[in-house]
């Protein structure tokens, strides 16, 4: 190179890019992450039914105490669900429960009953049929304590029976009177343009009013006022005689509206404000003898849940029953709908023509069943699953005794299915009767108008858009609905007259819709014997000439394997059933009150789309 060319500067080096490192190894982690997470996921369902098949039986020990809680949903019987398997606080049968007290009063073990009475989960029938179980234990000589948090005069109620009843320092219980409300919807079916056409029969038969109203008719007021009036004198006696205070003094507490605790202990409707723990703790120092020692938690006494104690192994071992002689109890609870109805509100309490039948001749076919309670609880529903199933009790009876057990309500569609029952026993505080028919049609030509929908129509004859939805409807339409509905009313009390023995006129004017509570239907002849399930357990036993008959239950309570199994072999059309849906959960988020209304009025609107009769209780009676 020429000498003028050359310098001293540094020749840079030669770019290389660099090198990326290769992260093969992060989908590998993640997947092996997801991987892990589900296999943990499965081990730990996996480990929970295994868990769940093989418990150990329950043990009660000595010095053991019976606890109760009731605010937990109380049922005829626990139909399938996984909460029923997983949680303490599930469901419990309502004759699981009965027999548990009767139990505890004998055995050994059980020194008492420990009642907890917050939001209880309880129709007022059971209510008082329990409060009666409760009073035959304490002639056992046992004791039985009650703890109330937050209540009203129904949980307090429960409570009377009690040697003592605790309230939670900071707790509330309601003590201001008895009252029924309902949601009425025209206002805002008004406002949208819908307008329902209801016909009903006869005057009692509100169940429309509802839709159609905005207030309760007169008729509708009457009824539901000796509802209440009921109510409200049973609570009063019963406060008269458990608390010995005057009636006087409970009316003026009613009417004044009492809450706090210290008012409520200063009167003597409580006897003393502590806590659950120091409940407890007051309980183990008068099982243990030792109620003056401070500290008791360590004191040898155990407290054994009723759902724990009927599956304990030695729960009823000594009731000596007769097994050659049954009484079968075939369960009629919930609205009574066609096979065909299985709406996305449906829970796996209903009545369906094809399930009870299955069970009523399982009982029937049985040899060693000489008798048949139909307990039920129902607020009626579907005319045409009514028919049937009154069709299925007819045949029964000709081959065995057939007894009705009333629970909390069996009225409309639950009375259709009782008067085919030989004998018909009713519980003093059941809501029963509601002997008529109402039909319901939804009209929506007026919110057709404000939307700016117009409708046309071609027609082969003058009577094809008979209730049509989106036409006004006309007189004439109308008269045909009276028509299609009159008929069913009155052959609805042709039954009731031939199965009460009375003529036409007589069962008329104890009908037309009316509801009446188990009382007072014995009086108008609506039923045979006043008592609850256990009475009629009682009645049958006589009939059949056996002391101490086997129980048979129809859908006999499940294992929880099967429960399991079950489920997971629903048909998806069974399964929507039963699941929880969206509006569920909504539902769920509302006070007690509100969503069983909401719940109720859903059902109703429906069943009326799926059948325009129905023989259906008027409203949720809902008493606070």
């Amino acid at each position: 190179m020429p000498e003028q060319f050359k310098t001293n500067v540094p020749i840079p080096p030669q770019y290389e890019p660099t090198r990326k490192r290769s992260r093969w190894w992060v989908p590998i982690v993640i997947i092996g992450v997801v991987v892990l997470f589900f296999l943990v996921v499965f081990i730990m369902i996996f480990s929970s039914i295994s868990n769940l098949f093989e418990r150990e039986p329950v043990v009660v020990k000595t010095n053991s105490v019976l606890v109760i809680n009731l605010n937990r949903p109380i049922a005829e019987y626990v139909g399938e669900s996984l909460s029923s398997l997983f949680s303490q606080d599930g469901t419990i049968a309502y004759y699981d429960l009965l027999k548990a007290i009767e139990n505890a009063s004998t055995d050994n073990k059980i020194k008492g009953i420990y009642l907890r009475c917050s939001a209880s989960m309880i129709g007022w029938a059971k209510r008082v049929e329990l409060v009666e179980a409760l009073e035959r234990f304490k002639k056992s000589g046992k004791f039985i304590y009650a703890f109330i948090e937050v209540g009203n005069e129904n949980d307090y109620y429960l409570a009377l029976p009690s040697d003592k009843i605790f309230l939670a320092r900071e707790g509330v219980v309601e003590m201001n009177g008895f009252s029924i409300s309902a949601l009425f919807l025209k206002g805002l079916f008004d406002k949208i343009g819908i307008e329902y056409y209801v016909q009903q029969f006869e005057d009692y038969k509100s169940a429309g009013e509802t839709y159609s109203r905005t207030k309760f008719s007169d008729s509708a007021r009457v009824a539901y006022k000796d509802l209440l009036l009921q109510r409200y004198e049973l609570f009063l006696a019963g406060v008269e005689k458990y608390r010995k205070i005057k009636r006087e003094l409970i009316v003026d507490v009613l009417n004044r509206g009492v809450y706090s605790p210290d008012s409520l202990l200063a009167l003597g409707f409580v006897d003393s404000l502590i806590n659950d723990n120091q409940a407890k703790d007051y309980i183990r120092g008068i099982v243990s003898g030792e109620k003056d020692k401070v500290d008791t938690s360590k004191s040898k006494v155990n407290f054994v849940d009723v759902s724990d104690y009927i599956k304990s192994e030695d729960f009823g071992a000594n009731e000596n029953r007769d097994k050659e002689k049954a009484i079968a109890i075939v369960y009629a609870s919930g609205p009574i709908v066609q096979r065909i109805q299985k709406s996305p509100l449906s829970t796996d309490v209903e009545i369906d023509p094809d399930s009870f039948i299955k069970n009523l001749k399982k009982a029937r076919d049985d040899k060693k069943v000489k008798a048949i309670i139909i307990r039920i609880d129902s607020p009626g529903g579907s005319v045409i699953a009514s028919d049937e199933i009154w069709n299925e009790i007819e045949k029964t009876k000709k081959i065995k005794p057939v007894y009705a057990s009333m629970s909390d309500v069996a009225a409309s569609g639950g009375y259709y299915i009782a008067m085919a029952c030989d004998t018909i026993i009713a519980h003093p505080a059941t809501i029963t009767g509601s002997i008529g028919v109402i039909s319901i049609v939804p009209n929506f030509s007026s919110m057709m108008n404000k939307i700016g929908v117009t409708v046309d129509t071609i027609s082969t004859n003058n009577a094809s858009q008979d209730l049509n939805l989106f036409i006004p409807f006309s007189k004439r339409q109308k008269e045909k609905l009276e028509e299609l509905s009159r008929p069913i009313y009155f052959r609805f009390l042709e039954k009731v007259a031939k199965s009460r023995k009375k003529t036409l006129e007589e069962v008329r004017s104890v009908a037309k819709g009316r509801v009446w509570t188990g009382e007072k239907a014995l009086e108008k002849g609506l039923v045979d014997v006043l008592g609850g399930l256990q009475d009629a357990i009682t009645i049958a036993s006589k009939r059949i000439g056996v002391v101490n008959p086997t129980i048979k239950r129809y859908p006999r309570p499940m294992e929880d394997f099967e429960i399991l199994l079950n489920l997971f072999s629903k048909k998806k059309d069974e399964a929507k059933g039963i699941q929880e849906t969206g509006i569920l959960n909504i539902l769920s988020l509302f006070p007690q009150e509100l969503k069983m209304q909401v719940l109720q009025y859903l059902q109703f609107y429906y069943l009326s789309h799926k059948e325009q009769n129905l023989v259906i209780l008027p409203y949720l009676i809902w008493i606070n």
